[in-house]
């Protein structure tokens, strides 16, 4: 497959992927709100998994396809700069967003500690993938539209 195909494909799937991600931020903070400020607020607790679920599975198989673009197209990884040094930091976290994610959802109990976690660790997640929206359109302008 011709490897600047595979550069706009990665695009794509990392947008998709932002915003079913998004979306399940906005219900985690839905569900904080309710927790935690004792909001009456709905939660929708599967929808919540599942879009967090494939948010983070598609994320990480973003990863995966712009680090195969960019070593094809480029001989490289490392000419994107910080957008790949913030891909790197995005990927353990959402290894952690999704492992601690299941253990709540797969066993349902009164938390204290975990749910922090998976908050906290969630909230840098779409910071960073804020950050990489912002180096990823760089990357667009300077590598694949000359």
């Amino acid at each position: 497959m011709d490897s600047r195909l595979i550069m706009w494909i990665h695009p794509f799937i990392q947008v998709v992927a932002t915003l079913a991600g998004f979306v399940a931020m906005y219900w985690g903070v839905r569900r904080f709100q309710m927790v935690h400020l004792k909001q009456k607020v709905p939660f929708p607790w599967k929808q919540h998994v599942r879009l967090g679920s494939f948010a983070l599975c598609i994320w990480t198989l973003g990863l995966g396809i712009g680090l195969l673009a960019a070593h094809q197209g480029w001989g490289s990884i490392m000419v994107t700069d910080i957008h790949y040094m913030v891909g790197f930091a995005v990927a353990p976290l959402c290894v952690t967003a999704y492992i601690t994610g299941t253990i709540m959802d797969k066993r349902k109990k009164k938390r204290t500690v975990l749910n922090v976690v998976h908050g906290v660790n969630n909230l840098l997640l779409c910071l960073l993938i804020c950050v990489q929206v912002v180096t990823g359109v760089w990357v667009i302008k300077v590598f694949l539209i000359y």
